[in-house]
């Protein structure tokens, strides 16, 4: 039973995702245009970013960081759904889709299948002020060839054809019927439709339902064709890339772009300020209460907009923020959040918290209220300021040090108007005083400026209160050009040493040990940015008799180690880690608890103090105790009718043989509140007494620090640890399951769930794993281009969201090759027949050699990848450990991949794959077609097992 916590990222969804061959060729050129032959011209550099600018219009922003093998090219086009018109909302969004759907040179699915093939991580996404497309791969000057052409190619040759807008008409509705199954979301889009009465800010990017289903193709052409130039994009690459030779591919490649000739529109709509609380009520079947506060905010390039983030941050952190104690430690409700959205034009930002239904939802609004707007009766103090002042700007540190995150971080800038100005902020929130957080939240924070929102469920009566005067003032955007341009920006950081991260590097700079009490550890000392260092701490407890009925005591014991400490309480811990610069995450259940942290080399020793007292030394207090219990519980019941927890559970408890109490059963929702309320303090205490130690754990760290300190640091610290319960592994053995359709009627909602189950018995070092796993990622094991994608997406419309898996694990033969796809319940007869002849073509044909080549090259590409990221790679060596495996057994299985052969995958596939053996789980409001539904139908479940878990390679 891990828990999990609601957060206000749950609900919003501010941009949507659409988740060779030769390379492309250059854009062809309009009749008469000129081939310009002008290299880039720089024209400006700030901290390691240097600004370019084509004759063309196009602006290039370089970031060369050599610290790891990857590189991120990002192209931005100022254009989003504030552009749309009358009539064609959603349309920047659609074009979003469409540019996945070829040009001349990469026709059909050429884009998404070399994307796949080489192993590229990807995504398109649509916000209100700008459209971004980005890739991150292994880097190389093939890659890197093949993305910028690809982008250049696609910027004004993309085909935006009838026919392959048609096909995914029914891929976008879908994902509107995905948002449509979220309360919480469709109140926010409510609320924000409310406050921007004129303001395309008002109108979600995925647009109306009737506009995009109706929009001429001649007007997505011309929309196509007016915003997709380069004197209205900017492009980003960062990471691992030779600078002279990147700008002269980019020359080659935008530079054929003609300048455009057109004039672009002038957006001259201006929200007036509010005059009045407004008021959103919002019913329908749910399990649990929502009431939200919005409220207009300056232009995001405006400093009031840090001086919000920070009064935010005030209000909703999580160890000790004003909005925390007031309803979430009050018992009034059962998570809050808060979120700032920065634009173009004057933005909003958002509070809400979550309510159980049997919590009192106008004491919850009343508390709300008064709190976000109650800082003229309690000012904001100098402690409060620091913290939140420290935790942003640690946020910025991190954000800076990561060439793949702020290369995709710097479309938001430059969509408010200048890619400085995500440094300027930086700047800001370093100079600001508590005087000007008190006049921004007396300006903004005020109930003429509010509007509020509430979800009631439908059995639920509301109330409508009325509210007061005094507008807010809305300052003009800053002139953004005065304010970059006085910018001087920090001394870029020292260039960091390249680091090989292939497995046989990686295994020669590794040191193995373990302490005097048996606990494993691996250091890799290498060089990082920044000089972070990260970590993964592995806690393995009891066995199969003494965790009997402990699943609920395991996972709150778990959950209350970041919640204070002998010595500190919870908001000192966040003080600590904050002034530490360090970052730190505890997850856990009866079994095991991971933590997982990222510190600098000047604060580790500190961090690993810290983690001593966290996980020795928990204070398990009563208040919080009580706090956390209710939030599981409300976390339990806010899934009850959703489609994705339900068949997730149905999928667990289908054949599991093991009784109630055993750690390896899967309970129902019900089951797991009811042993959530029977826990009591006094059994956390105990499980922590007889179950925590070391004796059977693993640590692992990555980056820049001292090996000999840092070994005898732990030795120090957990060599002594030993626990009273003796700890054996639980075995979980293969089960074969009773191949079944399963049924689970959710009313109301607009999207279904599927998902499918085939046991498969064989561990990670069984021969024919890596034959599965290139079978997997041909049939659908990528988020575009696959077998399952090409039917139910690309072909039949009917999913925005398909793919397969394969999950084995090392030790037990319990593996499991899963499938999963959101669709429209009344498309539920042709998903059964896609999924059905689909994998049944994989079973009696098997894969071809090019999709074998494809698969391995993705895959390869994929493993170098993931190795370059130092948090990931201290968990696969703590997973290591415990395995009794090496960095050999990666290369390995790398070697495995790369010399397959087909027959050897069609062969795993007749081994392993049966179709006759799966079971197939469907949840949604079938209620139109149930006629139709042979399935049987199953009472809903709760806890969903592990059926949607992907796997990684230790």
């Amino acid at each position: 039973m891990p828990l999990t916590s609601k957060c206000l990222s749950c609900l919003l969804a501010l941009t949507f995702s659409v988740a060779v061959p030769a390379a492309p060729a250059v854009p062809e050129l309009a009749a008469g245009a000129r081939l310009s032959s002008a290299a880039p011209v720089e024209v400006a550099s700030v901290e390691g970013i240097t600004e370019y600018r084509l004759p063309n219009g196009l602006r290039v922003l370089l970031a060369p960081d050599a610290a790891q093998p990857v590189t991120t090219v990002n192209m931005t086009y100022l254009v989003g759904s504030r552009h749309e018109n009358y009539g064609e909302t959603g349309m920047a969004h659609l074009l979003e889709h469409l540019l996945f759907k070829g040009t001349p040179g990469l026709p059909g699915n050429t884009i998404a299948q070399e994307l796949t093939r080489r192993g590229m991580q990807f995504n398109g996404t649509t916000a209100f002020d700008r459209t971004n497309y980005y890739e991150s791969f292994t880097a190389s000057e093939e890659n890197l060839d093949w993305a910028l052409k690809m982008e250049a190619d696609r910027m004004v040759n993309s085909f935006i054809a009838r026919e392959a807008l048609d096909s995914e008409m029914t891929v976008v509705r879908n994902e509107m019927e995905r948002a449509e199954n979220n309360p919480g979301g469709m109140l926010m889009q409510q609320m924000r439709s409310a406050a921007y009465r004129w303001h395309n800010y008002g109108k979600a990017p995925i647009g109306a339902r009737s506009d995009v289903e109706h929009v001429a193709i001649g007007n997505l052409q011309d929309f196509y064709r007016r915003y997709y130039q380069p004197d209205n994009a900017v492009l980003v690459v960062a990471g691992k890339f030779d600078v002279a030779a990147t700008l002269s591919r980019i020359g080659k490649s935008f530079g054929a772009i003609p300048r455009p000739t057109r004039v672009l529109p002038v957006q001259y709509t201006v929200e007036p300020p509010q005059e009045g609380a407004r008021e959103v009520t919002l019913r329908r079947l749910g399990d649990a209460q929502l009431v939200a506060v919005q409220y207009h905010i300056a232009p995001g390039a405006h400093p009031d907009t840090v001086a919000l983030q920070l009064l935010a941050d005030i209000l909703t952190d999580g160890s000790g923020g004003r909005l925390y104690k007031a309803l979430v430690e009050s018992g009034k409700a059962s998570w809050q959040s808060g979120s700032v959205s920065g634009m173009k034009d004057p933005g909003s930002v958002l509070f809400a918290a979550g309510l159980s239904k049997t919590q009192d939802l106008d004491a919850a609004r009343q508390a709300l209220v008064a709190q976000v707007e109650g800082f003229t009766v309690r000012p904001v103090t100098q402690v409060e300021l620091d913290r939140a002042r420290t935790r942003l700007l640690n946020s910025y540190e991190r954000l800076l040090e990561n060439p793949s995150g702020y290369a995709i971080a710097l479309s938001e800038a430059i969509a408010k108007g200048d890619w400085r100005l995500l440094l300027v902020a930086r700047q800001q929130a370093e100079r600001v005083t508590l005087a000007d957080l008190q006049r921004v939240a007396q300006n903004y924070l005020r109930a003429s400026n509010r509007t509020l929102g509430r979800f009631i469920p439908i059995d639920m009566p509301g109330d409508a209160p009325a509210e007061t005067l005094a507008r807010a003032v809305m300052p003009a955007a800053p002139d953004i050009a005065a304010l970059v341009a006085a910018y001087q920006g920090k001394p870029a950081k020292a260039a960091v040493a390249a680091f090989d991260p292939s497995p046989d590097n990686i295994e020669a700079h590794t040191l193995r040990g373990k302490l005097a009490n048996g606990m494993q550890f691996a250091l890799l000392p290498k060089p990082s940015r920044g000089q972070t260092v990260n970590g993964t701490l592995i806690l393995r407890m009891g066995d199969v008799t003494s965790l009997q009925g402990q699943d609920a005591v395991g996972s709150l014991t778990a959950a209350m180690l970041m919640r204070g400490t002998a010595r500190l309480e919870r908001q000192q811990i966040a003080d600590r880690l904050s002034a530490l610069r360090a970052v730190v995450s505890v997850q856990g259940d009866a079994e095991t608890v991971t933590v997982r942290f990222e510190a600098r080399r000047e604060t580790l020793a500190d961090t690993l103090a810290l983690l001593r007292d966290i996980l020795r030394e928990p204070s398990l207090a009563a208040a919080e105790f009580e706090t956390l219990r209710a939030n599981a519980i409300a976390g339990i019941e806010s899934g009850l009718g959703q489609p994705e927890a339900i068949a997730s559970n149905v999928l667990g408890r289908h054949g599991n043989p093991y009784p109630m109490g055993d750690p390896r059963y899967v309970g129902t929702p019900q089951e797991d509140i009811a042993a959530l309320r029977q826990v009591q303090l006094s059994d956390l205490r105990a499980f922590h007494t007889r179950f925590y130690g070391a004796s059977h754990g693993q640590a692992a760290l990555v980056g820049d620090f001292d090996r000999q300190a840092a070994e005898a640091q732990l030795a120090a610290l957990f060599g002594d640890w030993q626990a009273q319960a003796p700890y054996a592994r639980i075995e979980r053995p293969f089960v074969r399951l009773a191949p079944a359709h399963l049924t689970r009627e959710t009313p109301d909602k607009a999207n279904a769930i599927y998902l499918a189950a085939l046991p498969v018995a064989l561990t990670s070092d069984a021969p024919e794993y890596p034959a599965l796993v290139i079978a997997n990622r041909v049939f659908g094991g990528s988020a575009l281009k696959s077998r399952l994608a090409d039917r139910l997406r690309q072909r039949d419309g009917i999913s925005y969201s398909v793919g397969s898996f394969i999950q084995v694990g090392a030790l037990d033969t319990n593996g499991r090759f899963g499938m999963q796809a959101l669709y429209a319940p009344q498309n539920l007869d042709k998903l059964k027949r896609g999924v059905e002849e689909e994998l049944s073509r994989l079973a009696a044909a098997g894969i071809t050699p090019q999709e074998l080549g494809q698969a391995r090259s993705g895959l390869l590409q994929q493993g170098t990848l993931a190795r370059t990221s130092d948090s990931t790679l201290a968990g696969t060596l703590a997973s290591q450990l415990f395995l009794g495996r090496t960095m050999r057994f990666v290369t390995e299985y790398e070697q495995a991949i790369a010399t397959a052969t087909v027959e050897q995958v069609n062969a795993a596939i007749r081994k392993h794959l049966d179709p006759a053996r799966v079971v197939h789980v469907y949840a949604g409001d079938f209620s139109v077609t149930a006629a139709q539904n042979a399935g049987a139908t199953i009472k809903a479940g709760g806890k969903g097992g592990k059926a949607n878990e992907a796997v990684a390679v230790p």
